[in-house]
């Protein structure tokens, strides 16, 4: 039987209050953005390769030391119980560079802009920090730098005007594409490392060989795998990165770089 023109005034009205309800559900749901941080598995030369890559106009990219009321972190673990209260979590994350017997960085260290580390100028010394040049990688806003020592030491305004993040460390592995020249190809030095190095889009990847390589071998894998063109050696055997079976195994360490989610 045919609908009246009441029926279909009221079937009409009541399709607009259901439409409108969906409309303003939809409209005070949250929206989640999707982090383009990923975790990627390497082999090369027999070394497994972890790499997270990270996109600055989208990701969370931080550092992290103490907590509030000053204890060090020191661990993935420890970190992420502090995040999670908060409705925050890690994506991936990596220790940050070379610290002393007290876990404090060795180097230059800026978190949320405020300086807690003084830049170390210091050249001739024992450790890889000090093998020539060192760097310091710097977070800016949706920008990640890496600069030598001796450049950021000759101009401190220029280069951590606008940090919100930085970590020194060394040493720098890639410069403009090019490999550090004291890097032996014929080293037998194999040790476990982790690095950061940004690619020509600007991208950053924080990256760890969990087996042993020799500093020349890593370098030509950000490069010519990952296409990195400058790279910040972070630290050695210690080194570990997140998510990993054995992220939280081993010793507690200093800073950490990490990606939020």
């Amino acid at each position: 039987m045919p609908l009246s023109f009441r029926q279909i005034a009221n079937a009409a009205a009541a399709s607009f209050i259901l439409t409108t309800a969906i409309a303003c559900a939809l409209c005070s749901a949250p929206i989640s953005t999707a982090l383009a941080a990923e975790l990627r598995q390497y082999r090369y030369q027999q070394t497994s390769i972890s790499a997270c890559y990270i996109d600055l106009q989208q990701d969370a990219l931080r550092m992290y030391w103490k907590d509030p009321a000053g204890n060090i972190f020191g661990t993935f673990a420890n970190l992420r119980a502090w995040l999670r209260p908060q409705g925050r979590d890690l994506t991936c994350a990596t220790n940050a560079g070379i610290y002393d017997k007290e876990h404090k960085p060795l180097g230059l260290y800026i978190e949320n802009g405020v300086t807690l580390r003084k830049l170390n100028t210091r050249q001739n010394a024992y450790g890889n920090f000090y093998l020539q040049p060192n760097g310091v990688f710097i977070v800016e806003e949706k920008r990640a730098r890496i600069v030598d020592t001796a450049s950021v030491d000759s101009d401190r305004s220029r280069w951590l005007s606008q940090a919100l993040y930085a970590t020194q460390s060394g040493p720098i592995m890639l410069r403009n594409g090019e490999i550090n020249a004291a890097f032996d190809p014929g080293s037998v030095n194999l040790f476990v490392r982790n690095a950061v190095c940004i690619d020509p889009s600007q991208k950053v990847a924080l990256v760890m060989a969990r087996n042993p390589i020799t500093f020349y071998d890593f370098a030509l894998f950000l490069r010519d795998k990952l296409k990195c063109v400058d790279a910040l050696y972070l630290d050695g055997n210690i080194s570990r990165i997140y998510p990993s079976l054995e992220a939280d195994i081993g010793p507690s360490f200093g800073a950490i770089i990490g990606v939020e989610k």
